[in-house]
């Protein structure tokens, strides 16, 4: 079974800036951001994937921002000494031929989402995606599974329903009750994610549960009732969008192909990145150790 690593580049990025503290450079520059992601690609690498991607989101506005111009409005200006490094981090990225997409309009989730969506019925090919976004997790089926970076736990299907009490592709009906409104998407207030997942539980979807409006509990009913449009709007907005582009991507584009004399010369010989030299010779060895065939 083949091995796919769809990677959510923002997530990585935030995670390598806010998780660790600052490492200046020679010029005392921070480029922990710089630092840290690669390390966390480099411990991905140590697992063997066949193929691999790192979705980045689309520079300018989405489809969101035009169908809610208040998408991540609230939003906190990045540090300046993080975005500065977001260059450095694209540039070793291409400099290392490190597979990755970013498709206008789109979002890195969408790119995913459209890329698990074209490969996920190869039998042969297991999809696992990096990203810390609950909305991701509608994917998971047998050929797809979900890697939390931030705890390094992988999510199989019968993971998420003992976690949520009903199946991955009812989460966005599930986030759109209790959205945390980290993207600035207004949602209905008052409804706890237990109330939410058992709501899901019962009639799986935001469209059934109005349908059904009259036998749910009047408190909370009446919260629902109040909130209609927005669950609904919020519904819309977090569904995640698949790109006609994906049908002219083939996989063998995502093939990891590692130059190590290349990984050694621009991270620790070029960026002075010396804990990553053994790494890179672990995961060498690794790609080059020979595959045991089997003697039956």
């Amino acid at each position: 079974m083949k091995k796919f690593y769809l990677i959510d580049w923002s997530w990585f990025l935030y995670r390598a800036y806010y998780a660790f503290p600052d490492m200046p450079d020679k010029d005392w520059h921070n480029i922990n951001t710089v630092y840290w992601f690669f390390r966390m690609i480099l411990k991905m690498f140590l697992e063997k994937p066949d193929y691999f991607m790192i979705a980045r989101d689309a520079p300018s506005k989405t489809h969101r921002h035009e169908a809610y111009p208040e998408y991540k409005a609230n939003r906190a200006k990045a540090p300046d000494d993080f975005k500065i490094q977001i260059p450095i981090v694209q540039e070793i990225t291409n400099k290392l031929w490190i597979p990755n997409l970013v498709l206008p309009w789109y979002e890195a989730d969408d790119i995913i989402a459209s890329i698990v969506t074209k490969f996920r019925t190869d039998s042969d090919l297991v999809c696992n995606v990096f990203s810390a976004d609950k909305d991701l997790k509608q994917l998971l089926d047998e050929n797809v599974i979900f890697t939390d970076p931030s705890k390094w736990i992988t999510y199989k299907t019968n993971d998420f329903i003992q976690e949520f009490w009903f199946e991955p592709k009812y989460i966005l009906d599930y986030l759109a009750l209790i959205w945390d409104n980290a993207d600035n998407i207004k949602w209905v207030p008052w409804i706890w994610p237990k109330w939410a997942s058992d709501l899901i539980k019962e009639y799986k979807t935001i469209e059934n549960i109005y349908e059904s409006i009259d036998s749910i509990p009047w408190k909370t009913k009446e919260k629902l009732v109040e909130w209609k449009e927005f669950a609904e709007n919020a519904k819309k907005l977090i569904q995640l969008e698949i790109s006609p582009e994906i049908d002219e991507i083939w996989l063998e584009k995502y093939k990891l192909d590692i130059d190590f004399n290349n990984y050694k010369k621009t991270l620790v010989e070029e960026y002075n990145f010396w804990s990553m030299e053994k790494v890179i010779t672990e995961i060498k060895n690794k790609y080059q150790m020979p595959q045991q065939t089997s003697l039956f």
